[in-house]
């Protein structure tokens, strides 16, 4: 069971990104909840981690000591500073450190998680959280702290995402890599120690159709369990929506419950093992993921590499890679640039007043001595795959308020039904996309294709054609020019290739197109929303 606190509103947002647990009251509070018996429960809770340490201590002792409370807090300086943290990095990792052999319900944290967040590589991903490894260990040698008692107390954490196999690889790497430190480090005999907790990704989950999310959640859990995860974390596929809602808290507990009592996964010690596949994917993520880790140690390690932004660059660079790849339909998200649905039926939500809730975080924040000082280097800045779509979506809805009818364009088809229908169906959903409603001419004769766009306003028109049709197409679009239409798009097949008339591909910037016809359909930039 896990539980991230939010230290959003300690940083001054207006909404929380996690529990809001600020004091030890409310931190009581959300104990008292879980059940009785010994369930292990972990906590994050960012730069106030050793705040919520001192809680822990305090209420664990009221329950026979920590030995006896199945709890772990974990500290990550790193992670928090990648966030945009204002910490004394190199102080905040001593003090972290110098706890460990007093404090036992502290562990340690190399998390992947803020690099995969803002788009970066598999590799990428291993490479910054082994850093963090190394990191911790340097620091345990430097403070004359046993080497055994920090890996005792580290976890590393992954995120896995939909891609079944570059996830229970990245995994497997994981751990091929983690082993390598150690042997380096002459401690190849605690390799059996190490634990690797994984998280479904939040980049690849979507406010759009936000059902498809569970698909991808129980795929990205599958291959955390076949990658040999110790634990798991399962995002709730409403996340993106903002308030979790109950079915959303269910299905996240229920998809691993699945997994290991229906699918039985947890019987099998490697299911992935004997994969030629795997094993070859499994050693190239890992030889890259251990070149990458060199580079950032020749540069003086993950402190210096950071402080020098080479890498948050590097990362940076991929999500907009990841972005553009998404824009040219190299890469599809299904709900979202696939086969979107306009009409979509939202999940169930619990309506919940946040506001007492923020008051008493907000009246606990004032009691601590304020956060001083710089983030310490550039942060990394989260990305959702989905939000350029999510963007064009939010014009449209509000464009949808503003006139009462659904932003349209008009799609005019020349040819036979069979040539027509998989043209059409493309163009539909590329049009949905972007909350945009394609209204069908009532046939493909210039007469009716020019009516059709006076109707719709004159700006703009699609047409799909066919190879018997193609002869007409110079035809209805010279129609539809004179009619005043300002842009004219073409799916299919025309000879001669009609003057200004922009062709539908395979690889065009779908995000580009989309804007594009906003803008000629007046929907107002500033009605696009931003999303979380």
């Amino acid at each position: 069971m896990l539980f991230r606190f939010d230290r959003a509103i300690g940083r001054g947002a207006d909404r929380p990104d996690g529990v809001l647990v600020y004091d030890r009251v409310a931190l009581e509070r959300l104990l008292r909840e879980l059940p009785q018996e010994q369930v292990p429960a972990r906590f994050e809770a960012g730069e106030w981690t050793f705040e919520r340490l001192a809680d822990l201590e305090a209420l664990g002792a009221h329950r026979g000591g920590p030995e006896a409370c199945a709890w772990r807090i974990f500290a990550d300086p790193i992670g928090d500073a990648l966030e945009g943290a204002k910490v004394d990095l190199r102080e905040r990792i001593e003090a972290v450190v110098a706890s460990l052999a007093d404090r036992p319900l502290l562990y340690l944290m190399a998390d992947g998680r803020p690099w995969h967040e803002a788009g970066a590589s598999e590799a990428q991903e291993i490479a910054a959280a082994l850093a963090s490894v190394v990191l911790w260990l340097r620091a345990a040698e430097a403070a004359a702290v046993p080497i055994e008692t920090a890996l005792s107390r580290m976890e590393l954490v992954l995120a896995v995402d939909a891609d079944l196999f570059l996830s229970l690889a990245k995994l497997r790497a994981a751990r091929l890599c983690f082993e390598r430190v150690l042997e380096a480090a002459g401690l190849g005999r605690w390799s059996t120690t190490i634990r690797i907790r994984a998280e479904t990704s939040s980049r690849i989950l979507a406010r759009l159709d936000p059902w498809v999310n569970i698909l991808r959640t129980t795929v990205a859990a599958l291959a955390a369990i076949t990658g040999g995860a110790d634990v798991l974390t399962v995002q709730p596929f409403d996340l993106p929506l903002g308030d979790v809602g109950p079915l959303a808290r269910r299905l996240a507990r229920n998809i691993q419950l699945i997994l290991r009592e229906e699918a039985g996964l947890g019987r099998v010690r490697d299911p992935a093992g004997g994969s030629w596949y795997v094993a070859h994917l499994t050693r190239a993520l890992a030889e890259t993921a251990w070149a990458r880790l060199q580079s950032i140690e020749a540069q003086g390690g993950l402190l210096a590499t950071l402080q020098a932004g080479g890498l948050q660059n590097e990362v940076e660079g991929l999500a907009r890679s990841r972005l553009t790849r998404l824009a040219d339909r190299r890469d599809r998200l299904v709900g979202v640039s696939a086969f979107p649905a306009l009409e979509e039926r939202a999940p169930p939500s619990t309506a919940f007043d946040i506001g007492p809730a923020l008051e008493a975080a907000r009246r606990a924040l004032a009691g601590y001595r304020p956060l001083s000082g710089a983030t310490p280097f550039p942060p990394l800045r989260r990305i959702r795959l989905a939000e350029p779509f999510e963007q064009l979506r939010d014009r449209a809805d509000a464009a949808r308020q503003r006139d009462g009818v659904p932003p349209r364009v008009l799609v005019v088809g020349l040819g036979r039904a069979g040539e027509l229908h998989e043209l059409v169906t493309e163009v539909e959903n590329l049009l949905a996309a972007g909350g945009l409603v394609a209204v069908r001419s009532p046939n493909g004769e210039p007469g009716a294709a020019v009516e059709a766009l006076l109707r719709l306003g004159g700006r703009s028109a699609i047409l799909c054609v066919g190879a018997s049709a193609a002869p007409r197409a110079a035809e209805v679009a010279a129609a539809l020019r004179a009619a005043g239409a300002r842009r004219i798009w073409l799916a299919g097949s025309a000879e001669p290739w009609p003057a200004d008339v922009a062709a539908i591909g395979r690889e065009m910037n779908v995000v580009a197109f989309l804007e594009e016809l906003h803008t000629l359909l007046g929907i107002p930039q500033s009605a696009s929303g931003g999303s979380s």
